[in-house]
C-alpha cells in the first residue's frame, strides 16, 4: 500500500468518526415536536378550567397520541376544549407556524366528598341520618345531580333502591307522598282579601307542591288544588 492510499483510509476513517458524532446533533435538530409537551399543555388547561370546582380533586388522563404524525416543533401550542365540561372531552390542538392541528381524547376525574348510600337501602321510605354516610364521588361519572349536604336527603325517598356506597343524587330523590287518595283533608280557599276554609277528599295522592284533584264532600264539586307542607291542600284565586 503506497503512501497516497494510507492517506485517503485516514481520511475516510477520520470523516466517517466525525459523522458518527455530527449525526446525532443532526437527528435532534430534526426531530419532531414532543408530545410530552402536548399532554402537559392540555393537562394545564383542563386543570385550569376545573379550578373552580372548589374541594375536588382533579384527575386528568390524556389519550395516546400517536407518534407516527410527525408534527413540526411548535414554540406556540394552543389548546382549546368543548364549551361543556364532561368526564370525556376532545381537545383541540392547534400550532399556528407551522400550522397543524391534532384532537386528543381527555378523560377527567373531579372527586368530592359526598352523600353515599350507608347500607343498601329501598324505595319509598324516608331516609335518615342513619342511612348515609360520606363518600368520595366522582362529579362527572355522577350527572344526576351528587348531594354534599345530609339535611338535602333526610326525609326525603328513593325512586329506586340503591347498593351500599352508592352515591345519592338529587335525580333519584323525591319528596314523601303527603296526601293519600281517599284522605280528608283541609282545603284552604284564598285571594287577596278573604280566607275560607272547608273540608274535601283527594281523589289522587300528592306530594308537597303537586296539584291534585279534591272533591267537596256535600258538593261533590272538584277542584284542582296544591298540597302544602301541613298536609292540607289550597286554592288561590
Amino acid at each position: 500500500m503506497d503512501g497516497r492510499t494510507r492517506q485517503y483510509l485516514a481520511r475516510l476513517g477520520c470523516s466517517t468518526l466525525i459523522a458518527g458524532w455530527i449525526a446525532p446533533g443532526f437527528a435532534a435538530t430534526n426531530d419532531g415536536q414532543d408530545l410530552a409537551t402536548i399532554r402537559g399543555a392540555i393537562e394545564n388547561e383542563v386543570s385550569a378550567r376545573l379550578a373552580a370546582l372548589n374541594d375536588a380533586t382533579i384527575e386528568v388522563s390524556v389519550g395516546a397520541i400517536d407518534p407516527r404524525l410527525s408534527l413540526a416543533p411548535c414554540p406556540n401550542i394552543e389548546v382549546s376544549l368543548p364549551p361543556a365540561n364532561a368526564a370525556s372531552l376532545t381537545a383541540k390542538v392547534t400550532c399556528d407556524t407551522p400550522h397543524w392541528t391534532i384532537y386528543v381524547p381527555v378523560h377527567v376525574h373531579a372527586w368530592v366528598g359526598a352523600i353515599v348510600a350507608a347500607g343498601n337501602l329501598i324505595p319509598n321510605r324516608p331516609l335518615a341520618a342513619r342511612d348515609l354516610t360520606r363518600g368520595r364521588v366522582d362529579l362527572f361519572a355522577n350527572t344526576g345531580g351528587v348531594i354534599t349536604d345530609m339535611k338535602e336527603v333526610e326525609g326525603k325517598i328513593l325512586r329506586a333502591g340503591l347498593a351500599v356506597g352508592t352515591p345519592i343524587l338529587q335525580s333519584q330523590l323525591d319528596l314523601p307522598i303527603s296526601v293519600h287518595r281517599g284522605q280528608h283533608v283541609v282545603l284552604t280557599a284564598e285571594d287577596s282579601a278573604m280566607e275560607i276554609k272547608t273540608s274535601a277528599v283527594a281523589l289522587e295522592d300528592g306530594r308537597v307542591g303537586d296539584n291534585i284533584r279534591v272533591e267537596n264532600p256535600d258538593s261533590q264539586k272538584t277542584v284542582s288544588a296544591t298540597v302544602t307542607r301541613d298536609g292540607g291542600v289550597e286554592v288561590k284565586f
